[in-house]
């Protein structure tokens, strides 16, 4: 469990020739960090004077990103378990017609399941990114860089899921899942963009 780890064993991990933890996991990570940036700037504007007017709904903010903070957190460790479920259907025997087809229906339900680790990722990276908007808006103005750079975060950290979806999606058979899934996802990344867009022009 990396959670209950240290950085440098996640990092020497990410960095050595092992499959997993790989880019998922990296993903919920990139992610986190900016979560936490938007936690800090929240902390810094609670009780802060002249941020009054916004006082209850920081506090709903915070409440949300420690939330959001804990369910990555779990990610990071889940996307690795996914991963070796995955290889290990992969490794299944298909030395008789009958391991083929119980080998090819493992991987695909697999599959399947492997995407709903950064669909999360994708969904939460939303998420904070909206509350990004607002703490532009309403946050403590001496911490502005780093609700700039927590978005940076986040928008590695959703791309990050959405590359995993996308590989994921490209090895499923099922027409009508893999359609419904890309539609979902785009729709995720639309808006995304355009709020990440109107949140960094400020800081140039």
């Amino acid at each position: 469990m990396y959670i209950n780890n240290t950085l440098e064993k996640y990092i020497e991990d990410l960095s050595s020739k092992q499959p997993a933890p790989g880019g998922g996991s990296a993903s919920a990570c990139c992610s986190v960090l900016g979560i936490s940036l938007l936690l800090m700037v929240s902390n810094f504007t609670v009780d802060k004077k002249g941020y009054e007017q916004y006082q209850n709904e920081i506090v709903d903010i915070l409440e949300k990103l420690k939330e959001y903070k804990k369910r990555l957190l779990e990610l990071i460790d889940l996307d690795v378990a996914v991963y070796q479920k995955l290889n290990s259907a992969y490794k299944l025997s298909k030395e008789s017609d009958e391991q083929i087809k119980i080998r090819q229906e493992t991987i695909q339900q697999t599959l399947k399941e492997a995407i709903i680790v950064p669909l999360e990722i994708l969904d939460i990276s939303f998420k904070g990114l909206k509350i990004a908007e607002r703490l532009n808006i309403i946050g403590n103005k001496n911490l502005i860089s780093d609700v700039y750079c927590g978005v940076v975060f986040l928008k590695g950290g959703l791309l990050g899921a959405k590359f995993n979806i996308d590989i994921n999606l490209n090895s499923i058979k099922e027409e009508k899942f893999v359609n419904e899934k890309k539609n979902y996802v785009k729709k995720f990344l639309d808006e995304s963009r355009n709020i990440v867009e109107k949140i960094l022009e400020g800081g140039k």
